[in-house]
């Protein structure tokens, strides 16, 4: 670095409000929100299921339609996670992880909490349950997965609300 360089930093806040639109996945944020159901979708032409769920097959890019997969599933790969955001700041560490529902073909990227979070709690292979928010937006973060074992303890928290 050029020792010229002097780095100077203001902190700030920026608070933006912003509306979007989900569009086609509505259906999905909708349904965790309302329902607590975890949807996917399955290709009306190949039968390829997918989560996170898709429009049309990514594949043959035949229609899908929507269905609705199991709550429980197996970490494909993670990682802890020890910096973060302000919205997760009281929950480090947690890992993160690509999930395989039970009877979809694909992964998706979802937290992963565990009461005493070692990295055997959140290896590959491990099987994993859904836990809901009692509180939901329609968000990615209504939602988190925690070891099956430990699905009990963490349905009985009040902020939470276990699903099937």
């Amino acid at each position: 670095m050029n020792e010229e360089f002097q780095e100077h930093q203001i902190r700030d806040v920026i608070k933006i409000n912003y509306k979007y639109t989900m569009g086609g996945q509505s259906k999905f944020f909708l349904e965790v929100m309302n329902n607590k159901k975890l949807l996917g979708t399955k290709c009306t032409k190949c039968g390829k299921t997918w989560m996170p769920p898709r429009i049309n097959c990514s594949d043959c890019y035949a229609h899908a339609e929507w269905i609705e997969l199991k709550q429980t599933g197996t970490i494909q790969v993670s990682t802890i996670v020890w910096y973060t955001t302000s919205a997760f700041i009281k929950a480090i560490p947690y890992a993160i992880g690509f999930i395989k529902l039970d009877g979809a073909e694909t992964s998706f990227l979802q937290g992963i909490f565990s009461e005493n979070l070692v990295p055997s709690k959140v290896k590959k292979g491990r099987r994993v349950k859904a836990v809901f928010l009692q509180e939901r937006e329609g968000k990615m973060t209504d939602f988190f997965f925690v070891p099956e074992d430990e699905y009990e303890n963490w349905i009985n928290k009040p902020e939470f609300e276990g699903g099937k």
